[in-house]
């Protein structure tokens, strides 16, 4: 696997799951051949238009992006080339084909493939070309079959174009030649669109075009061959799929429109074409970019971006017999499942898809992408330390050491880590825990010392250690910036393979004895995987069908902290006092530069999930007056505020986290309730709820 850190990024957008998702791996087996000079980041838009709109958004919003490949089902498309047009990011179309799309294209899109027009033309020459009169077209009653069937109803009175497309009839051994002429013009009456079966005589037919997906026009063919239907069927291209033919069933004559050379060539060139691009300068963006892959594209295009005409086209090839082969892991009754679903893109779910990912599992991060950061990570101050009174909480947090907070794994600093020494302040009761926690440090190689009254004071004068027993220190903690460690281990997962998929989840259905779950999001319908992580911290409880649904997750409590400046603060490191319940640390870069993060605990339970970037009065004054007593220059009226964050977390009874199955045999793996603890233990945490997974798919 190539290092993408530095690549330039691309964004593949496509149905990878649902009714659609084998077009899908046409643009999935792509990204895997040309990732080596561009790190291509796949959308799961499941062929609906409001979730490709909902990704076209997220994609401009991040920014990250030079390109886009994909959006092979047209109405989500149209739904989304308006967003891209609007921020000039340049798209590739491989396989839309409706015709117009590139109307309003502002000359920053280039499609690779045929349109629709010319299929229902050629499709209806090559029927005629056959020998068939008695012609009929249908529909699955879907909006695309609908439309197609008019266009072919339509195809006989118009013209063919100057240059023919070409179409012809071929034995199925390749792409056809051209051995078989399509006249200038498409002679004899329109065929008739009928509905179903019971709108015609169907033995009165010799031909049948069915128009629609693939799994709609092999239900519709069923049925017609049912009430008595005998002759040809030939069906538009979203049928030229290799699960089709069982779809279909044993027929006497099938015919499927394909693009010539297949859809595969069709992408392959477009992201051929991106990448030698972007490869020959990774600067590139906009119209100077589009520019450069028409340089580089196998085919010419109109100004407009449209293929040069006859440089593309359709061929009508026989449906080949199903394969009788069992059906793969991934196939299901909706479309391909995932190995596992991650419910949730803070630093938990990321670095469980990350970890899941690497291991070869087909993933899903599964969030919603409408700009509003409801996770916990957005909002977290970020401390990280290895010391917890917990001993289990402890385990987390020196194995997250290892992983990624240690000195070693941060050699390129990817988390933004700020090494300013960790406090944590410990009165009698918890003094034997801090004992056992410094040499359980020291023997895993993290250097910890327990530091009494006299010495803290001395050494950190703008700290009151009233009531303090004593403090384990570690030199080498600190803090990290949350949002870019969550987005770290998201890329990764990215890297690996792993899908986004945006949209909310509202229940999962998971029957005792299910060989998999039925994940149900909003907007779309059902998605299914053989494990879900559940990593939706606050949102926990909101989704139905688990063991946590409801108040049983815990509560939800708000987290509030600001920024200040005061001379005293320096020097001071990472403070978590556990005798009074504040924490605080420095803040060494950004627009709170040179202050210090005070937090006091609030008793705001049952809060929805969110965060705001401000405080009120009443909110700084609550800080100041609480925390004072550990740092007394909040007290000084010359002390001033810089700003201040919410957000909110999820907290167990035992303040420990739901992590590990949900129950025994479960196919739901838990990793939620955090207790406003959970991003520095969140590295170990992944890599334990991805073990997990990786059992139930084991066992599948």
């Amino acid at each position: 696997m190539p290092d993408t850190e530095f690549l330039p990024r691309g964004a593949v957008v496509g149905p990878f799951s649902g009714p659609r998702a084998a077009w899908g791996e046409h643009l999935e087996r792509a990204a895997e051949r040309y990732g080596t000079a561009v790190n291509w980041e796949l959308y799961d838009d499941r062929g609906e238009a409001e979730t490709a709109r909902q990704i076209a958004e997220a994609v401009v919003a991040e920014g990250r992006h030079a390109l886009v490949v994909g959006h092979f089902n047209s109405a989500g498309a149209a739904a989304a080339l308006p967003v891209y047009r609007a921020a000039g990011l340049p798209v590739l179309l491989p396989l839309a084909t409706t015709p117009g799309l590139l109307a309003d294209g502002a000359g920053a899109l280039l499609r690779w493939c045929p349109d629709d027009r010319a299929q229902a033309a050629d499709l209806l020459a090559a029927v005629r070309d056959a020998g068939h009169i008695r012609v009929a077209v249908t529909h699955d009653g879907s909006a695309y079959g609908e439309r197609l069937a008019l266009l072919v109803r339509d195809a006989s009175a118009v013209a063919r174009p100057a240059v023919p497309s070409g179409a012809v009839v071929s034995d199925g051994s390749g792409p056809a030649t051209g051995a078989v002429p399509v006249p200038a013009a498409l002679t004899g009456p329109s065929p008739d669109v009928l509905d179903g079966p019971e709108g015609g005589d169907a033995t009165a037919l010799t031909a049948l075009v069915v128009c629609g997906t693939h799994v709609g026009a092999a239900r519709a063919a069923r049925e017609w061959r049912a009430a008595g239907f005998e002759g040809a069927f030939w069906f538009t291209d979203d049928c030229a799929v290799d699960e089709f033919a069982e779809l279909l069933g044993p027929v006497a004559s099938s015919y499927v429109a394909r693009m010539r050379g297949g859809p595969e060539a069709h992408v392959d060139a477009a992201f051929a074409a991106a990448t030698a691009a972007l490869a020959e300068d990774p600067t590139r963006t906009g119209r100077t970019l589009l520019a450069a892959v028409r340089a580089h594209a196998d085919r010419g295009f109109t100004a407009l971006g449209e293929p040069e005409p006859g440089s593309v086209g359709w061929d009508l090839v026989p449906v080949p017999p199903a394969a009788g082969t069992p059906a793969p892991r991934t196939a299901g009754r909706h479309g391909r499942a995932y190995d596992v679903i991650v419910v949730g893109t803070g630093v938990v779910g990321s670095a469980t898809a990350s970890a899941l990912a690497r291991h070869g599992a087909r993933v899903a991060l599964v969030a919603p992408m409408d700009g509003r950061d409801e996770h916990a990570t957005a909002w977290s101050g970020g401390l990280v330390r290895s010391f917890e009174a917990d001993p289990y909480l402890r385990g987390l947090a020196l194995r997250s050491h290892h992983l990624a907070w240690g000195p070693a794994a941060l050699a390129p600093g990817p988390y933004g880590f700020m090494t300013t020494g960790s406090l944590v302040l410990c009165g009698d009761v918890d003094l034997e825990q801090a004992e056992k926690g410094v040499a359980e440090l020291n023997g895993a190689g993290v250097p910890a010392e327990l530091l009494d009254p006299g010495v803290l004071g001395a050494r950190f004068p703008g700290l009151s250690v009233d009531g303090v027993t004593a403090a384990v220190w570690e030199p080498q903690a600190g803090y990290a910036d949350p949002p870019r460690t969550a987005r770290v281990y998201r890329d990764r997962a990215l890297a690996h393979g792993a899908r986004l998929l945006p949209a909310r989840v509202r229940e999962l259905d998971a029957p005792p004895g299910a060989d998999r779950v039925r994940v149900l999001l909003e907007p779309g319908g059902p998605v299914e995987a053989f494990a879900v992580v559940l990593a939706a911290g606050g949102g926990t409880g909101e989704i139905a069908g688990h063991r946590l649904s409801g108040a049983d997750a815990g509560r939800t409590k708000s987290i509030r902290y600001g920024f200040f400046h005061h001379p005293a603060t320096a020097g001071l490191p990472t403070v978590v006092d556990m005798v009074s319940g504040v924490w605080g640390r420095p803040q060494l870069t950004g627009e709170a530069a040179g202050g210090y993060m005070a937090g006091r605990p609030v008793d705001e339970w049952d809060v929805p999930p969110g965060g705001l970037a401000t405080l009120t009065d009443e909110h700084v004054a609550y800080i100041r007056q609480g925390a004072a007593a550990r740092w007394p220059w909040l007290a000084d009226p010359a002390t001033r505020f810089l700003g201040g964050r919410q957000g909110v977390d999820l907290y167990t009874p035992h303040s420990r986290p739901h992590l590990g199955r949900e129950r025994p045999g479960s196919r739901i793996v838990l990793a939620t309730g955090w207790s406003g603890a959970g991003f520095k233990t969140a590295p170990a945490a992944g890599e334990l709820a991805a073990a997990e997974a990786l059992d139930v798919l084991e066992a599948t």
